[in-house]
This record gives structure tokens, C-alpha cells and sequence, in this order.
């Protein structure tokens, strides 16, 4: 009598390929927005040591003038004009150049959000008692009549949400603020 013999197939069926896809799906769906908020919360940290940066260079400025320089406008661009690519500093991308350079700050590389520097001086150094916040929504009531003080702030839609990231540090505190979670992010 002839025997038939059953070999041993190599490879593998069909359900355990559907199982392996299932687990690698799984385990992707888990893993990308954890990678996302990890890419987020990076570009989160440009903004508090730019914003510490701006702050020493405010500081340094105030010792040596007895006055903080006046406002500098959003550089690179506005809130609404920050996405998620970075802009170079120079004299060609930033509109308010010379006010960066005299105040002694512009950041090693590129970066993702605006700047701005807001103070009651105007360019003669004169304290002019104006309350530049009364036409800002940014959850502040400061009296005009303060001084000396500045307001930093870094702003942008980094993540390409439609939503536009909020940070702030002053000449009154040493921590930055981070607008949607109302308290300081280091």
C-alpha cells in the first residue's frame, strides 16, 4: 500500500496575517498621537525659551537704560500668519528688525511662532501712560499707569488646527504663561 505523506507546509495562513495587520493597526493607532502631542509639546518649549530670551535681553536692557525700549510689533509675522513651518530671523523676514537688534535678541535658528514685545515707552523712551492692552483680548486688565514694565508674547497655529496657541511672560513674573491652560508651562 502506498502512504501518503503529509509534509510540513512553510508560511503562514491567512488568519494569522489578518491577526498581525490587526495588532500592528492597533498599536499605530496608538502610537501616532502620542507621537503628534510629543511634536507639539516640543514646539511649546521653542516658545518658553524664546519668550525666556526675550526676557533676559528686557532686563539686561532695563539696567543699563533705567527704561525697557518700546513696542516691537509680531516678528516673524502675526498669530494668524505662524503655521507649522519655521521662518529664519532677518532683516528680510522679521518687519521691526532694528528693534530686535537694539534690544540685543534674535533666536539661534528658526522658529515656529510670532513674537511680540509690548511696553508703555515710545521711542524716545518716554513712559506715555497708555493702556496698549484696552483693544487686546489676552485676560489682562493691567492700569496704564504701571511702570516700568513690558508684556511679552509668542503666538501661532503651529499644529495647523484652526486654533492659535497663546504664550505669555512679563517683566512682573518669571514663568511662562500658556493662554488655553491659564497657567504656567515651566
Amino acid at each position: 500500500m502506498a502512504s501518503i505523506r503529509l509534509g510540513r507546509r512553510s508560511g503562514f495562513t491567512l488568519i494569522e496575517l489578518i491577526i498581525v495587520v490587526a495588532i500592528i493597526g492597533i498599536l499605530a493607532a496608538v502610537a501616532i498621537p502620542s507621537l503628534t502631542a510629543y511634536i507639539h509639546k516640543s514646539r511649546a518649549t521653542e516658545a518658553y525659551t524664546v519668550l525666556q530670551g526675550i526676557r533676559e535681553k528686557m532686563e539686561a536692557y532695563y539696567a543699563e537704560f533705567k527704561r525697557y525700549p518700546e513696542s516691537i510689533a509680531y516678528s516673524p509675522g502675526d498669530c494668524a500668519s505662524r503655521n507649522s513651518e519655521t521662518v529664519v530671523w532677518d532683516d528680510t523676514t522679521v518687519g521691526e528688525w532694528d528693534k530686535w537688534v537694539q534690544l540685543g535678541f534674535v533666536p539661534d535658528g528658526p522658529t515656529y511662532y510670532g513674537y511680540r514685545v509690548v511696553t508703555p515707552y515710545n521711542e524716545n523712551g518716554v513712559h506715555d501712560g497708555t493702556n496698549p492692552f484696552a483693544e487686546d483680548d489676552i485676560g489682562t486688565d493691567w492700569p496704564a499707569q504701571i511702570g516700568p514694565w513690558f508684556f511679552a508674547e509668542g503666538c501661532g497655529d503651529v499644529n495647523s488646527d484652526d486654533e492659535i496657541a497663546h504664550f505669555w511672560i512679563s517683566s512682573h513674573n518669571k514663568d511662562v504663561y500658556h493662554a488655553e491652560e491659564d497657567q504656567a508651562i515651566y
